[in-house]
């Protein structure tokens, strides 16, 4: 599987800064619909929609180690995305000379 490197921050103190001591912050990334989240000052990215029905997790909240939807409580794994029997989709951060940047898994059909 192929992965499309999107760089989103200079590095991860101005991505922890912009966050402004909020654990949850929804952005959109290379037209993806996500969720920042800091937990134990360490950067996670997650898929802002809940696999249980679709909501949006942009009043989410953290709880040990858990990103929480608002709607139903169900918590998702903030490192496999595992929880409910769901799957939450994560995103691997890279940090970079050049910048901060997401992972996000593509298909190729033509042998790019």
């Amino acid at each position: 599987m192929k992965m499309r490197w999107v760089r989103f921050a200079d590095n991860s103190t101005a991505v922890l800064e912009e966050m402004n001591a909020r654990s949850v912050v929804p952005r959109s990334i290379g037209g993806h619909a996500v969720l920042l989240v800091n937990h134990q000052d360490q950067l996670f990215l997650v898929k802002n929609k809940c696999p249980h029905q679709g909501a949006s997790l942009s009043k989410a909240h953290c709880e040990d180690g858990m990103i929480v939807c608002p709607r139903h409580r169900y918590g998702f794994d903030l490192k496999t995305g595992r929880g409910a029997g769901l799957y939450l989709d994560t995103y691997p951060i890279e940090e970079r000379e050049d910048g901060v940047y997401a992972g996000f898994e593509y298909f190729s059909w033509f042998g790019e």
